[in-house]
């Protein structure tokens, strides 16, 4: 009788501790149990749905166990339970374990991949398809002349001495913490105080002069682009942010925005204007 009392004691007091001692405020640690159980867990992703996972419980020498999935969907007292996560990522499963007056836990981070965030990010890099592509003025009042051809998207502007601005934007998808690499082949006879600027950002184009995040551009104010050029931006860039290897990691998560600025103040894009083809975003892990 003593015995069960104590059992029943320590499997309220592990119950109410995890229900109420894994909070952000503590990192979502659980309580100091005893040493004794060998906690373990794996798992297996459903073949039918790539956010749905099936976990069995490997533990051993237990008489209850508590799941927490870290995605803020509360906890399972299932022995192996099966669970659907909400959206892909990282998330970090912790499983403790009571029995015989012992405890035990374990954590292990589950990554679970969303199809659609996988593969290309760029639709028609090579832009064939205007209705993929948003055009909008961008600060000024007369737009950078903008023309999608065989070879790619072209930007121009008649004369010199005239200023224009335009962005062409696009949505993506993309995945928070994920390395991507960017890469564009630009083409022109050189540029005068003009600029090609490529940004990617979650803030959508409004209108106005888009400055949200430049990472690799040709600016004849930074002395580049001036000359004749033909080759991928990221290694032709002379100002920006990004990096020179190409690799870019968005912050959050979820819809973000592809923004190309083309314009010149007073100046002019050059005689045969500027030629933008094979645009590409692809996740690191999928080019490996």
């Amino acid at each position: 009788m003593k015995n069960s009392f104590l059992k029943i004691r320590l499997f309220a007091i592990i119950t109410m501790a995890f229900l109420y001692g894994c909070s952000e405020d503590d990192d979502n640690s659980l309580p100091s149990l005893p040493e004794g159980n060998n906690a373990e867990f794996s798992y297996e992703t459903d073949p039918e749905d790539p956010f749905t996972v099936h976990f069995n419980n490997e533990s051993q020498q237990y008489d209850a166990s508590y799941w927490r999935f870290g995605d803020d969907s509360g906890f399972s007292t299932e022995d192996s339970p099966t669970h659907t996560f909400p959206n892909g990522g990282l998330f970090e499963v912790i499983l403790a374990v009571q029995g015989d007056g012992n405890g035990g836990e374990v954590r292990r981070m589950v990554e679970i991949i969303d199809p659609a965030l996988q593969g290309e990010r760029i639709e028609d890099g090579n832009f064939q398809d205007p209705n993929a592509w948003n055009v909008q003025e961008a600060g000024y009042e007369i737009l950078t002349d903008v023309s999608f051809t065989e070879a790619g998207l072209h930007l121009s502007n008649e004369g010199e001495g005239v200023t224009t601005n335009v962005v062409v934007w696009q949505e993506i998808q993309v995945e928070a913490g994920k390395e991507y690499h960017f890469s564009a082949d630009v083409a022109g006879g050189g540029m005068n105080q003009a600029w090609l600027e490529f940004h990617f950002s979650n803030e959508e184009p409004e209108g106005d002069d888009y400055a949200e995040n430049n990472l690799w551009s040709l600016n004849a104010y930074a002395e580049c682009g001036i000359d004749p050029f033909e080759g991928d931006i990221v290694d032709l860039s002379c100002s920006g942010d990004g990096a020179a290897d190409g690799i870019f990691t968005f912050e959050e998560g979820g819809t973000a925005y592809i923004v190309i600025k083309s314009g010149s103040y007073e100046g002019y894009l050059g005689p045969e204007g500027i030629t933008i083809s094979n645009v590409s975003l692809m996740p690191v892990d999928d080019m490996e």
